[in-house]
């Protein structure tokens, strides 16, 4: 499968249609997988957590979740096909797994977002279980439903984190996925943004009008991010004169 890599992340270059076939074939196997979707403060973070990058890198999939980070790696010359919001992703999950009659377990976020999320997505969801709380008895809780894929939204780099050490004690859950932000979104607690600043990348100046708490994250992922992006470009374009 080719890769896109920048900053020592590597991308897996997929639509989300593709996305979702790779996922599916991840459900038929025995074995079990786990999903990245970073967005511009990863890329910034992992630079310092090489646990995190060796997390990110090793991820059964790495998806681009955020439009910005798309602009930037064309700005630098290097292509994906498209990027996946984690939010577009789980819906489309959601229904296709109502036809396999696959199970999903929602864990993280704050509990009546969680709730409000699984009464959203219906009938595919088996179980949830909000982020406050003792992270290792969640484990017990998820293995008595036996689902089969687990949506974990406890904020970068905790959820991958989690998912990385904790995914061998969940024998029942082929794939999970380290969603972020998505329930606030899917519930209705906090409104997406208008489809046009998504579609040129500002779904981050949203976040901050809606989130002013947020400041410092948009910050590190959109200045510090611009920063190392022009700092590329330069260093490459002197290479290459």
């Amino acid at each position: 499968m080719k890769k896109v890599e920048i900053f020592g992340i590597k991308f897996n270059n997929l639509d989300l249609d593709e996305a979702l076939q790779k996922i599916k074939s991840f459900l038929e196997n025995r074995k079990q997988h786990y999903i990245v979707l970073p967005y511009s403060e990863f890329i910034i973070r992992a630079q310092q957590d090489k646990e995190f990058r060796k997390i990110l890198n090793e991820a059964d999939l790495c998806l681009c979740e955020s439009r910005g980070l798309w602009f930037s790696l064309r700005f630098l010359g290097k292509e994906l096909k498209k990027n996946i919001y984690g939010v577009d992703l789980i819906l489309a999950l959601s229904q296709k797994l109502k036809i396999q009659n696959k199970k999903i377990f929602l864990f993280g976020g704050k509990e009546k977002v969680v709730k409000k999320t699984g009464d959203k997505l219906g009938e595919c969801i088996v179980g949830t279980e909000h982020g406050y709380q003792d992270l290792d008895k969640v484990v017990e809780k998820i293995n008595k439903v036996k689902p089969d894929i687990l949506l974990v939204a406890l904020g970068s780099p905790k959820q991958e984190k989690w998912i990385y050490y904790n995914l061998k004690k969940m024998p029942s859950v082929k794939v999970a996925i380290g969603v972020g932000g998505a329930f606030d979104f899917i519930s209705g607690y906090i409104k997406r943004a208008p489809k046009f600043m998504q579609d040129i990348g500002l779904e981050w100046l949203w976040r901050l009008i809606v989130q002013p708490h947020r400041f410092k994250r948009i910050y590190n992922g959109v200045i510090k991010l611009g920063c190392l992006i022009l700092k590329e470009k330069i260093s490459s374009h002197i290479h290459n004169s």
